[in-house]
């Protein structure tokens, strides 16, 4: 057997059973509205800006970015990078950090 084939052990992080995911608990909560990749909505009053899903204000493509957990794109205003998300998420987030 040749060495990159080898089946080596993993490591996996400990789990406690009193602890719960709070990925799995934050993502029940959150309804995703676009699929990662999706490209945002065009603005219907302009020729080549898009709407910010949480404002609806008109940007350039490039001042978008779209949220990890609920892909909904946002603009600066609506952005959080404290956790990389739109600031609805964001405030789940907080949410459930506060809980456990």
């Amino acid at each position: 057997m040749t060495l990159w084939k080898k089946n080596w052990p993993r490591k996996e992080a400990p789990k406690s059973k009193d602890t719960p995911d709070r990925l799995r608990e934050l993502r029940k909560e959150i309804t995703v509205m676009r699929k990662q990749g999706e490209p945002p909505v065009k603005d219907p009053g302009s020729f080549a800006q898009y709407t910010c899903d949480l404002c609806s204000t008109p940007h350039p493509v490039s001042e978008l970015r779209q949220c990890v957990l609920c892909g909904r794109w946002a603009c600066d205003a609506c952005w959080k990078d404290e956790y990389y998300t739109c600031k609805s998420c964001s405030g789940l987030i907080k949410i459930h950090m506060m809980k456990g």
